[in-house]
């Protein structure tokens, strides 16, 4: 949510003196990734991740004191819309080994720009012309780091883990992306039976963005957020279903225009081995 007022409203301000607003917009965000990874050999790996992704957005204009406005104009800055596509796929090659009892991974790769992208939509707004800010991908190879390390007691296990993705370039439309860099802790154990427990926590930081080198005020501005989550995993043959649920529990979020706040992240998975020896 966020106030607007003319000229930024756009073009409707050259007509009649529109009288400041209020812009609350929701977004339904959803992701299939399909992930599939391929042992070289016992050490080395290589793994692809292909990103499907749903934005579906609402937005709720109102003046000042919250009285329902009903616009008789397209506002160009946001409108109710479904938008779907592929997202920057991830390419990686792993390699793996031991360290005593510990587990270690380490994992370099790169995207592969497939993902929509948008022209800067500062500028067409500038112009008082209609622009998207939603973008499935970064227009850009950004190269990708990862380390993991894993260690289990009978049937406890424990796992800490890093990422990095950064961006070194602009794109074609002037867009660079900021980096970003996340890391978590995660243990797991028995219920009953079958089912296991896993919980975890996490912190994420994403940079500023920027267009044609500058980082606009409207925009992504950077933040950081510490999740914790909590799920449980069960074999149903030779697929292992998982439940996880995350929430924030601290948030730093600079500039808070442009930028989103929400309750919690759900996640699905299904995922099985296959052509091994004992297949």
């Amino acid at each position: 949510m966020h106030p607007d007022a003319c000229p930024d409203i756009g073009p409707i301000c050259q007509v009649r003196d529109e009288p400041p607003q209020l812009h609350d917009q929701r977004f339904t965000v959803a992701e299939l990734r399909a992930t599939v990874e391929h042992g070289l050999t016992d050490a080395l790996g290589v793994e692809v991740q292909f990103p499907l992704r749903l934005n579906s957005t609402t937005v709720r204009f109102t003046a000042l004191d919250g009285t329902p406005l009903v616009l008789d104009y397209e506002n160009i800055h946001h409108r109710d819309e479904t938008l779907f596509g592929l997202g920057d796929p991830w390419v990686m090659g792993r390699y793996a080994g031991r360290l005593g009892g510990v587990g270690l991974a380490a994992r370099v790769g790169f995207t592969v720009p497939l993902g929509g992208t948008v022209e800067n939509p500062f500028a067409l707004g500038d112009r008082g012309l209609s622009h998207q800010h939603v973008q499935f991908g970064t227009g850009t190879v950004q190269p990708l780091l990862g380390l993991e390390a894993s260690h289990t007691w009978g049937q406890w296990g424990a796992r800490a883990w890093g990422q990095a993705q950064l961006s070194l370039v602009e794109n074609r439309f002037g867009y660079r992306s900021g980096h970003r860099f996340a890391a978590g802790l995660a243990a797991e154990g028995p219920v009953v039976g079958a089912l296991r427990f896993l919980v975890s926590a996490d912190v994420a930081n994403e940079q500023p963005e920027r267009w044609d080198g500058l980082v606009q005020q409207d925009g992504n501005l950077g933040r950081t957020d510490v999740l914790a989550g909590a799920g449980l995993t069960y074999p149903l043959g030779r697929v292992r279903l998982g439940l996880n649920l995350r929430v924030p529990v601290y948030q730093y979020i600079i500039g808070h225009h442009g930028q989103l706040s929400y309750p919690g992240i759900l996640q699905l998975t299904a995922g099985s081995t296959f052509g091994g020896a004992d297949r």
